[in-house]
């Protein structure tokens, strides 16, 4: 088991170094970029390597206030101007700056860094769901944090804080003539899709956050969740990365 969980340590590193160096190289105007002569298909390598030693995610909470999201506002949906993500917060502005944000799940983190005005501090955490259901797995990207309570490699559990709410680093702050603070979230059937385009008219490969936690229940499955989905009307002033 050690040694399997350095084996995975070492490849997280290398998976968040390789994300780093495309994140920078793809902003850079006029620099050649080295293409490696040997490429493996992450997904294929994953689902023969890494899965296995996952452990099973048998039940699912909410990412903010869990289990049931109590006090949460979705401030802005999955799908809604093709957003493949939702927003999530608690108050409007800036006031959830440094609201805990917690693992829907238990999973192992695959990435945990800081790609600044890209998405701010990311981290994405791999979740292996019972034999049987489907998707077998998926990974989360929990986005715009302000600060990041764990490490890629490691193993995490349902209801463990892995960060905070924050707005990619003022990216999205009122001073800045944002909305403010919020949570952005994705639930990815396909592992190592990168930090992605965020707005895309195919979802393919993606799945609604909200619709995802109340399918994988567990044992409160007959329990609903409980965040609040704002109107239109009543939108102004929370939290959105848009």
């Amino acid at each position: 088991m050690a040694s399997r969980i350095s084996y995975l340590v070492i490849l997280a590193a290398w998976i968040a170094a390789l994300w780093w160096g495309l994140d920078f190289a793809g902003r850079q105007k006029a620099t050649s970029v080295a293409v490696p002569t040997t490429q493996i298909d992450w997904a294929e390598f994953f689902a023969a390597n890494i899965l296995p030693g996952l452990p099973v995610a048998d039940e699912f909470d909410t990412p903010l206030r869990p289990p049931d999201g109590d006090g949460a506002v979705v401030s802005f949906f999955y799908q809604e101007k093709d957003d493949l993500g939702e927003s999530w917060t608690t108050a409007k502005g800036d006031a959830a700056l440094g609201e805990p944000v917690y693992s829907v799940a238990d999973g192992w983190v695959s990435v945990a860094q800081d790609f600044q005005n890209a998405f701010g501090k990311v981290v994405f955490i791999c979740y292996r769901l019972p034999e049987g259901r489907w998707p077998p797995f998926v990974e989360v990207m929990y986005a715009e944090l302000d600060s990041i309570d764990v490490k890629a490699g490691q193993f995490v559990k349902r209801g463990q804080r892995i960060g905070t709410v924050g707005n990619a680093g003022g990216t999205y702050s009122v001073a800045s003539g944002a909305a403010g603070a919020s949570l952005r979230w994705e639930v990815r059937q396909t592992v190592g899709m990168g930090l992605g385009p965020g707005f895309e008219a195919n979802a393919s490969g993606w799945l609604g956050p909200s619709e995802f936690i109340t399918a994988h229940r567990g044992t409160r499955a007959t329990q609903p969740l409980l965040q609040k989905v704002l109107t239109d009307a009543e939108r102004p002033g929370w939290g959105t990365d848009y």
